[in-house]
């Protein structure tokens, strides 16, 4: 929005620094990151008041997070015990996968007659 406000409507960094509170340092870091290459397209007229249009869209702060609620012993134990299933099921399908992968490139290292897996060691 800043760098909009500077590139595409021709807003001065020094004005965009002082309505959204920010160092011209900052602008500038901005400016060299993330439009690189682009200039500023013309300064037209009214750009004070142009400034002034995209203060009033600074975002809301962050809403404060609220207290959460402390689980039961009971609650605790349930979702460890669903956590732990959920868990062990992803381990078998990946050493299902796993062994199926080492099924298929043996079959491949046996049909087409060359080595896929590689060696260990040092290279030389």
């Amino acid at each position: 929005m800043i760098l909009h406000a500077h590139l595409v409507n021709g807003v001065s960094k020094a004005e965009l620094a002082r309505v959204f509170g920010i160092r011209r340092e900052t602008i500038w870091r901005w400016i060299s990151t993330f439009a690189e290459g682009s200039q500023p397209v013309g300064k037209p007229k009214g750009v004070c008041s142009r400034a002034k249009e995209y203060s009033n869209l600074n975002p809301k702060p962050m809403p404060q997070k609220t207290a959460s609620r402390l689980e039961t012993p009971e609650e605790e134990l349930a979702r460890l015990r669903r956590e732990n299933a959920e868990l062990q099921e992803a381990l078998k399908m990946a050493e299902w996968s796993n062994h199926a992968k080492d099924v298929m490139i043996d079959l491949a290292e046996k049909t087409f007659n060359i080595p896929i897996r590689k060696k260990s060691g040092a290279k030389q």
